[in-house]
């Protein structure tokens, strides 16, 4: 085996994230033969996936609490790691990182993955225009940013004001082998009411995924006999639950909690509901397509372009529970349907994986080439 390529993965967490689960199977692909690859975390409150990691990746704990504090833990264990390429993703984390960038050795390189539309991360800060400057200081810094969709690098583009093109675009990874494994396993019962016209929908319970706007357009659809099963834990279940009851469809909206294994609720479902305020791209709609199973969405970038070649998907004109209610209306009046295994090919896992090692490899060697020049 030749020098392998030594990669420094960061996560603040390993909570059940869509970010950490697209971070964890890029990790389990990556070939070994190629790459000597390692994961830190800042801690491993919540870690819900680390099991889901090959015995042969060096998992770090940093044991810290907050991403300022940790600083000088993340520089000391990059100066003594010696990583030829140091990889972020979450937007806060590689601003981060940034900030010790100088610190690094000087042949490290920084690739950096945003996960939300600068737009949507600009709009929740209370003073945009620091956070805009943050994010370009950090991003300018970085040796290669990948973006999940073409709409998401036009974005960032738009909003840093980039004369040209930065960065590059790839997909999500999806391991449709594994996926389809997962929804035909029957170990645990999946609780959908067979008499109803029953949807699924799945993330943190926070607001950037728009529970209470699913919540409310379940209420306004005309259709009556619709379930909606919600996936996932987080600080807002009490108040969800609650705005369910305020709403008179606690008997529709039904809260699951986190669940291990997604995919056999989504594979048995008539369809996944997708109501989030923002996305960078929402790989859950990918993974629930994957299960044979089509979607009804809010318009978040990205999925456009994709139900264009769907006709059994829906997407909402706009993000109001009246315009989703109307989606979900329409998507229940065509009946139970289902979608062709075809539609994700794109994100097919070993496709999207050789695209990662093409472009790390061109990292390293292009830092070599520095080096030795």
């Amino acid at each position: 085996m030749g020098e392998r390529t030594r990669i420094l993965f960061f996560l603040p967490t390993l909570v059940a994230g869509g970010a950490e689960r697209v971070v964890l199977t890029i990790i389990r692909n990556l070939s070994k033969e190629k790459f000597d690859i390692s994961l830190a975390v800042l801690n491993r409150h919540g870690d819900v996936l680390s099991q889901d990691l090959p015995p042969d990746i060096n998992l770090i704990d940093l044991k810290q609490m907050r991403v300022r504090s940790s600083l000088p833990s993340i520089t000391r264990l990059i100066r003594d790691h010696n990583p030829d390429i140091v990889f972020s993703t979450l937007d806060y984390f590689s601003v981060a990182l940034a900030a010790t960038r100088r610190f690094w050795p000087r042949h490290t390189k920084f690739v950096a993955r945003p996960t939300i539309l600068l737009s949507a991360s600009l709009a929740g800060r209370r003073i945009p225009h620091i956070w805009r400057g943050l994010t370009k200081a950090a991003l300018s810094t970085a040796d290669q940013i990948v973006f999940q969709s073409p709409e998401m690098r036009d974005d960032y583009a738009t909003h840093l004001n980039w004369k040209k093109k930065s960065g590059i675009v790839i997909r999500n990874p999806i391991d449709l082998a594994h996926l389809r494994k997962c929804a035909i396993e029957t170990s645990d019962e999946v609780e959908l009411a067979p008499s109803t016209f029953n949807l699924v929908a799945a993330g943190r319970l926070e607001a950037q995924k728009g529970f209470d706007v699913a919540i409310e357009a379940i209420k306004l659809a005309k259709h009556r006999d619709i379930d909606l099963t919600i996936l996932g834990a987080g600080q807002l279940r009490e108040e969800l639950e609650q705005y369910a009851c305020r709403m008179q469809v606690q008997h529709q909206v039904h809260f699951a909690g986190h669940r291990s294994n997604v995919y056999r609720f989504f594979s048995r479902a008539d369809g996944f509901l997708l109501s989030s305020r923002f996305e960078g791209f929402p790989n859950v709609v990918i993974e629930a397509l994957a299960c044979g199973t089509p979607v009804v969405a809010t318009p978040v970038p990205g999925l456009e372009s994709l139900f264009e070649q769907l006709p059994q998907c829906r997407l909402a004109k706009g993000f109001t529970a009246v315009a989703l209610a109307e989606a979900i209306d329409e998507f229940v009046q065509a009946g139970r349907r289902h979608v062709s295994p075809d539609a994700v090919s794109a994100f097919e896992l070993q496709s999207v994986i050789a695209q990662y090692e093409e472009m790390f490899v061109d990292i390293h060697l292009a830092g070599r080439r520095g080096r030795s020049g």
